[in-house]
């Protein structure tokens, strides 16, 4: 799937020259029309040229372009219907429109050409997700997580897992994906309210903590910390807790489960 990856930023910067560049050497052009010929033919080579409708489909994502983006990526693959980065950036651009069905029939014409491309079967098994397709979903991600082991598609497969109750197999891909990479967040949380429903409530408390070392201002992880807390037999550290949070909440709903806990300790007297 198409991110703000370091080629992206390096494409977005090499495009932007090109056209500084063009503007540049357009001005001393005045005296004749000669010089512009070649410009023009360089031009109509490029329309032709799948991978810069694909480089210009990159840039158009990256600022919110979907309709843009798509354009340029029918045109890519309308040149070459082989062309993977075409059919990816189609995949990722029908994803930020919420067009699932025709996201997951770009990602997998993207895979039936590279089969081990982990980014695509992520993308591919995150789409899935998306059309309630739990059993596509689950093997794609399984394929991302063979091919890369990174801790994103390990992260993806424990939540997938949560969502289905399969609470031990989301611990394990939870504690991979913390594995792989200890500076996520949001695999901590996951941890944590995966060891919640496991009724491992101080250990659910500590995944909390220890992500909101990373993150002091995530408002999910201290409703949680919270909920662990009462859960683990705290109620004075939970009221703290919510009794903090709950001026930063913005979500009419999570404020008033935060107001009933805040209601219930007070009335049990803690």
């Amino acid at each position: 799937m198409i991110g703000p990856s370091n080629f992206a930023k390096l494409l977005l910067a090499s495009f932007l020259t090109g056209l500084f560049a063009a503007a540049a050497c357009a001005a001393p052009a005045g005296a004749g029309n000669r010089p512009a010929e070649p410009q023009r033919k360089a031009k109509a080579a490029d329309e032709k040229n799948p991978q810069y409708q694909y480089e210009k489909g990159v840039i158009a994502l990256r600022y919110g372009l979907t309709d843009e983006a798509v354009r340029y990526g029918k045109l890519a693959v309308s040149l070459d219907p082989a062309h993977f980065n075409g059919w990816n950036l189609l995949g990722s651009a029908y994803n930020a429109k919420g067009e699932f069905a025709l996201a997951a029939e770009a990602y997998e014409k993207a895979a039936a050409i590279k089969p081990d491309a982990a980014d695509v079967q992520r993308g591919l098994g995150l789409t899935y997700v998306e059309l309630k397709d739990t059993e596509k979903a689950e093997a794609a991600l399984k394929r991302a997580y063979e091919i890369d082991g990174g801790y994103e598609s390990a992260y993806h497969l424990g939540k997938l897992y949560y969502n289905a109750g399969r609470f031990e197999e989301a611990l394990d891909y939870a504690l991979k994906s913390i594995q792989k990479n200890g500076k996520n967040a949001g695999a901590y949380n996951l941890k944590g309210v995966i060891l919640n429903q496991l009724s491992r409530y101080a250990e659910a408390a500590g995944s909390f903590q220890a992500g909101l070392v990373l993150a002091p201002g995530d408002i999910n992880l201290q409703v949680n910390l919270g909920i662990a807390l009462l859960n683990s037999g705290e109620p004075s550290k939970a009221r703290a807790i919510f009794e903090a949070v709950l001026p930063k909440i913005e979500q009419d709903v999570l404020r008033k489960h935060v107001e009933d806990y805040i209601k219930a300790i007070k009335d049990a007297g803690k």
